[in-house]
């Protein structure tokens, strides 16, 4: 298209989902929210991409369905097209409309209202209008038929069929419903060349829009299939494309959904659609990844190198790569961003009140790239025209790592530019240094936990635990189910670990941030010794332990007791954290929204995004604030609210989070309201004193704050006064005088410093001028190395210093013991630094002797080793390492 005219059809975006939800709810759906693009209780699958998703409990039996008629407007994000967005036809945020039947109606029903929908609710004339069927199901068509679907335009597909999703589970046929474009489409070859046109043709004259799923069989893994008891409904369409249809568009880039980011992305960059189909094509990615990150962020999604936040950082740096086509030297998604949210704000309400959360995660995430794009895509270029020089038709695989590690590019990004120049990397070669590189960065954090992914055998089929923590701390209730143990799903004997299931609990699940609780579990025969309460994908809260005597079985009488004072503790931490977030929204403003947290009896941690490092002011500021309420002794409240009263009333909401139609809401007073299924104290007086304990930088613009409360303060604040204590005995100091002493000695230290930098110095300049006597020709450039004597990694750099104002351009690699290891120094000449001739290279292959690495910059590169006896041996290889290089 010329220019972003768009349509003037009345079946705008909006007008789309409401038919569609209308049409099903007055045939007693129940129409629910969409789920997070995050799913709930699944960390094995990425992002939500469909909309049968956050339903497939209800599909297996493990939950019941609040209703065994369900329909949505679900948001979906799938990642396999990325590379392909900027196209007419791809896309990686979407929305689906779905319809499900659990159990209720079947394809008998399903038919004849998808039929009714499409041509009287959408008006879609029949004569546009084609669907497929599988070959084996003679049902579908003669529905469809019976619906008054000509038969010429009902075709048999091979594969119209669902499932099963692994070796074995449930499957059936499916029926897709197509929208002919009309025979022009086809261009210059009519037909495709195949004597008539179908919708199976690689042609665009046919749009798929609506696909009806069937389930009806389960599927053995021999492949033998049975019907199923119990039949289910499994409907998706794409409202882009249903959008595109009934706005009479070319593409879903110029129906209502994108036409106002597009706008916005012109203006910003001063672009023009149009122009040409390069500058189309970024407009185009910068659309859809700039609506992608916006609901992406706005789902808790924060950018980083593994998983999800890797997405989103892909998407970031692939728009602001496209920005940088069109001539963006500055930050600039943040109006894209702001257009989304203007534009789909009106179906996502909660979008607009995060917007400046939104705009700092995405702001912050593009200038960190912005800072390094240029000098990376300078290298890359490089490397390409010494690749075409040399005849390869790739670049090695260490290359493109080198652009993630220094430079940010994730791999697809490179992969991406290197199509786009005709080569290709080396996929092996980047895979062994990503590789090498997270077995040295490899390490758990202090605080982390784990959850389970879904229900094991012996639970499936048990209801959803009723949890009764919040009144009562001690509850009898029978045994539903045990896992573990030697005696199947039954028992568990003295000794053995499993997980147990009981009617009704007392015990809280690990869930919003908050540690589960521990205890016992008392039954006549025996006692169960809980470590740990979680909740799996069904709803049951499992409570994990051992047997520490006797023994338990399923429906055992038992004595469910929490422990009472470290849930107390737990209670204490959850309500300083909601004081904390209060204080951080007084002080930082806004944007200071969670992106993390742990509540845990000793301590708690919370997470948000600033622009920059907390300073001591604003830390003290927020403690003081927190104290005040805690010395005030607020009320704590908890109160149900249907969810849109909970945040009309001001109640923090997390975007991200999965919420029903009521809500929890824990307020204190008139300081804090937050929507929190948590534990907390009665008054805020309980929490006795909070203090933070640090403050530090966690990823790309996130801050975390740990902290302590109740007892865990108190004894803080013990372990800091005997450290103060024993600080001014150290200093033979009075504790008011510590500051004071502390300087002096600071003083004295500077002194004794600058006398033995002048010392090194000198040294280091005899040293220098030693060198100059052993330079030796390698090539045309000249070369020192050997070894020095020097105590610190600080004065090994100074000899180089030295040693480089005498030989001016060259190469000087260096070593010493220090501390009893080898360290090595490498420094190259600018003028003589080009592909696969630097320092890095240089000084890894010496360290290497060493049994060490390292790494700089091409000019300049450090390294250790781990093999003092070989120092000599590595600075002796020294020559011979840089003649290769030179001739590699």
């Amino acid at each position: 298209m010329t220019g972003l005219t768009g349509s003037r059809s009345s079946w705008t975006s909006q007008r789309v989902a409401d038919t569609y939800l209308e049409f099903f709810r007055a045939r007693e759906h129940l129409v629910l929210p969409s789920s997070s693009l995050v799913p709930e209780n699944d960390p094995t699958v990425l992002l939500t991409t469909a909309g049968v998703q956050q339903f497939i409990p209800y599909f297996l039996g493990r939950q019941a369905p609040p209703s065994r008629r369900l329909c949505s407007v679900q948001k979906c994000f799938r990642t396999t097209d990325i590379a392909d967005v900027g196209d007419l036809s791809h896309n990686t945020f979407f929305e689906m409309l779905g319809n499900f039947a659990i159990g209720d109606y079947f394809k008998e029903q399903m038919v004849p209202w998808a039929f009714e929908l499409v041509t009287q609710g959408y008006g879609i004339p029949l004569e546009k209008l084609w669907v497929t069927v599988h070959p084996s199901d003679e049902e579908a068509r003669r529905l469809w038929e019976a619906a008054g679907l000509p038969g010429d335009r009902i075709v048999t597909d091979e594969s119209n069929f669902w499932g099963p999703p692994g070796a074995s589970g449930p499957c059936g046929p499916d029926t897709e419903l197509y929208y002919d474009w009309g025979p022009s489409v086809c261009g210059d070859k009519p037909c495709c060349g195949l004597g008539k046109c179908f919708p199976s043709c690689d042609c665009d004259r046919f749009l798929e829009f609506w696909n009806l799923v069937f389930t009806e069989f389960f599927q053995d893994a021999d492949g033998s299939r049975v019907p199923l008891a119990q039949r289910n409904i499994d409907t998706g369409s794409g409202l882009e494309r249903v959008a595109r249809i009934l706005q009479g568009v070319g593409s879903a880039y110029e129906t209502d959904v994108f036409l106002p980011i597009l706008r916005a992305a012109q203006d910003l960059l001063g672009a023009q659609y149009g122009a040409s189909e390069s500058t189309d094509q970024a407009l185009r990615v910068i659309a859809d990844h700039g609506r992608a990150m916006t609901f992406l962020v706005g789902d808790g999604v924060l950018p980083s190198n593994e998983g999800r936040g890797y997405v989103l950082r892909r998407i970031i740096r692939r728009a602001v790569r496209f920005g940088r086509r069109l001539g963006a030297e500055r930050p600039f998604l943040e109006g894209v961003v702001a257009a989304v949210v203007g534009s789909m704000g009106s179906r996502y309400p909660a979008l607009a009140p995060n917007l400046d959360h939104l705009k700092m995660v995405i702001r912050t995430e593009e200038q960190r790239f912005l800072s390094t794009l240029q000098s990376g895509l300078s290298l890359l270029d490089l490397w390409i025209e010494e690749a075409r020089g040399n005849g390869r038709n790739h670049l090695d695989g260490e290359q493109v790592f080198r652009l993630y590690d220094t430079y940010g590019f994730p791999r697809e990004l490179s992969e991406e530019i290197l199509k786009e120049a005709g080569l290709s990397v080396a996929a092996d070669e980047y895979d062994r240094a990503l590789q090498a590189q997270r077995e040295r960065s490899r390490g758990a954090g202090r605080f982390s936990v784990s959850r389970p992914t879904g229900e094991t055998d012996g639970i499936v089929g048990q209801p959803a635990t009723d949890f009764r923590g919040y009144e009562t701390l001690d509850l009898a209730s029978p045994i539903l189910a045990v896992e573990g143990g030697t005696r199947g799903q039954s028992a568990l004997a003295e000794g053995e670990a499993g997980s147990v299931v009981l009617a009704e609990t007392p015990f809280y699940a690990e869930g919003g941030g908050q540690v589960g609780d521990t205890g016992e579990i008392i039954t006549p025969h025996g006692t169960f010794q809980v470590e740990d309460t979680k909740r799996d994908s069904g709803g049951h809260i499992l409570h994990i332990g051992r047997m520490l005597r006797g023994e338990l079985a399923v429906g055992d009488a038992s004595d469910a007791r929490v422990d009472v004072e470290r849930r107390r503790d737990i209670m204490r931490h959850h309500s300083a954290t909601h004081l904390l977030h209060k204080a951080l929204h007084v002080v930082l403003g806004p944007t200071a929204m969670q992106a993390g947290s742990l509540v845990a009896p000793n301590m708690a941690r919370f997470d948000f995004p600033n622009d920059g490092p907390v300073t001591e002011e604003q830390l003290a500021e927020i403690e003081d604030l927190v104290n005040r309420e805690i010395l005030a002794d607020l009320p704590v409240k908890t109160e149900e609210l249907p969810f849109q009263e909970a945040v009309s009333r001001g109640a923090m909401a997390f975007f991200g989070e999965k919420y029903g139609d009521r809500v929890r809401v824990v307020s204190m007073a008139d300081f804090s309201q937050e929507l929190c299924g948590g534990t907390h104290v009665s008054t805020t007086g309980e929490l006795g004193a909070t203090y933070i304990a640090t403050e530090s930088g966690i990823g790309s613009g996130i801050r975390r704050v740990e902290f302590v409360a109740g007892r865990a303060a108190h004894a803080l604040a013990r372990t800091r006064s005997r450290q103060m204590s024993g600080v001014a005995s150290l200093l033979g100091a009075a504790a008011d005088q510590i500051e004071d002493r502390i300087r002096a000695v600071l003083d004295e230290l500077k002194e004794a410093r600058r006398t033995a930098s002048h010392l090194e110095a000198t040294v280091g300049q005899a040293q220098a001028t030693g060198l100059m006597g052993r330079v030796e020709q390698v090539g045309d450039l000249r070369l020192v190395s050997g070894r020095v004597d020097a105590t610190t990694s600080d004065g090994l750099l100074l000899i180089k210093d030295a040693v480089q104002i005498l030989l001016q351009d060259g190469v000087i690699i260096l070593g010493a013991l220090i501390d009893g290891q080898p360290q090595f120094v490498a420094s190259v000449s600018p003028t003589l630094v080009r592909p696969g001739f630097d320092a890095v290279r240089l000084i890894r292959e010496v360290a290497a002797i060493a049994g060490g690495g390292g790494g700089g910059k091409p000019e300049l590169a450090r390294a250790g080793g781990k093999d003092a006896a070989k120092l000599d041996a590595a600075l002796d290889r020294a020559p011979e390492i840089v003649r290769a290089a030179l001739a590699s």
